[in-house]
């Protein structure tokens, strides 16, 4: 699961990305204002290790890593 918050409601697009730069999952949707939640399940992204993933909101724009395990 993956939480952010947005200072107004608005389009957002999640991006997880792996550490060789490849795309696994994108996720667009309009999302509210204030705390979000995407859930996105390990089985949907067919890998392990150090991912990043980049949430793009407006001209916002933030990139963070998480771990994924089996």
């Amino acid at each position: 699961m993956i939480g952010f918050t947005l200072p107004v409601a608005g389009e957002a697009t999640l991006t997880i990305q792996d550490v060789t730069g490849r795309t696994l999952r994108v996720v667009k949707g309009q999302f509210a204002q204030g705390y979000n939640q995407v859930t996105v399940k390990a089985s949907e992204l067919n890998t392990t290790g150090v991912l990043s993933y980049t949430l793009k909101a407006g001209d916002y724009a933030a990139t963070k890593k998480m771990i994924v395990l089996e």
